[in-house]
């Protein structure tokens, strides 16, 4: 009896077992959440890239929704994941006024020809989007796997 007195009073190792407690439940879910947030910001700079290069493309030249598309498709590189790429291009009659807003204005053909006091404009408009399996997901702050990732941009190109 005296030998399991002599046992609870022993303090040796009680440092290694704490150690270990706090590996396992502390920094074991930190490099996960960073992994995590690294995944995310990697296929987030892939997304982003791609939509620039897109809308890059067609300022380059003929624009056309096909070559932006391609751009952005060459820009994101191959991937276990196939992103979806969108590009469109609208042409809208704007006033030539210092002061206008292209959600006021009516879409028009862009072979169509515009009355006095306006201006033929064109928009293109790339939108990608993906997915990211993460390894540790943490669905109480929205963590989900897989994560979605997405940007979209409009520019003004004539």
């Amino acid at each position: 009896m005296t030998f399991c007195f002599t046992l609870l009073r022993d303090r040796a190792g009680v440092a290694s077992i704490e150690a270990a407690l706090v590996t396992v439940l502390v920094l074991v879910p930190m490099l996960g959440g960073a992994t995590d947030a690294g995944m995310i910001l990697y296929t987030w700079g892939k997304v982003t890239r791609s939509e620039q290069a897109g809308l890059m493309s067609a300022w380059g030249g003929a624009a056309s929704a096909a070559t932006m598309q391609a751009a952005a498709q060459t820009a994101y590189g191959t991937a276990a994941v196939v992103p979806t790429i969108q590009a469109s291009i609208a042409c809208y009659c704007l006033p030539t006024a210092t002061t206008y807003s292209r959600g006021s204005a009516a879409a028009v053909g862009c072979t169509t020809t515009c009355g006095s006091g306006q201006t033929l404009t064109q928009f293109a408009t790339v939108s990608v989007s993906t997915t990211v399996t993460l390894p540790m997901p943490v669905p109480p702050i929205g963590l989900t796997s897989p994560f979605s990732v997405g940007a979209s941009a409009t520019g003004r190109l004539q």
